[in-house]
């Protein structure tokens, strides 16, 4: 069970980006092997707001989230209260920042891996919580299986 912040959508999303391929097997992977992946809704317009913004291309960002949704094992977690109460807790007592601070505490809530592109948010997890990155979890994939 996954929670996948948004900037490794975007990273699959632009070829350009420098986690591309880890990012792009990664969701392949978890496509392939029916793998559950837990994503806050703000991630939709995260995702929306990089992907038009490093493009211009308002129409291709919307068929990246159309695409996001189709993905099977997809589950769009609401922000209810107790998500972002919890949110807040860990946003101050680890000093995350607001939006990556809702993954970690949905990553908590579902005792889920983490998978970010982002350090700050990867360092700063509290003990009870996995990140990894795209590569470190693709690399646990692949000894698992060798």
């Amino acid at each position: 069970m996954y929670i996948l912040d948004a900037g490794v959508y975007v990273a699959d999303a632009r070829p350009q980006e420098p986690h591309h391929a880890e990012a792009h097997a990664l969701l392949a992977w978890v496509v392939t092997e029916g793998q559950d992946v837990y994503l806050p809704v703000i991630a939709l317009a995260e995702v929306a707001a990089a992907i038009s913004r490093g493009t211009g291309q308002p129409a291709l960002a919307m068929r990246w989230i159309a695409a996001i949704q189709r993905i099977p094992g997809i589950q769009l977690t609401p922000i209810d209260e107790t998500l972002a109460r919890l949110a807040a807790d860990l946003a101050a007592h680890y000093r995350i920042r607001g939006c990556d601070a809702v993954y970690v505490a949905l990553a908590r809530q579902r005792k889920a891996t983490l998978v970010t592109l982002d350090r700050q948010q990867r360092d700063r997890v509290p003990p009870d919580v996995t990140a990894r990155t795209p590569a470190e979890e693709l690399a646990l994939i692949k000894g698992g299986q060798g």
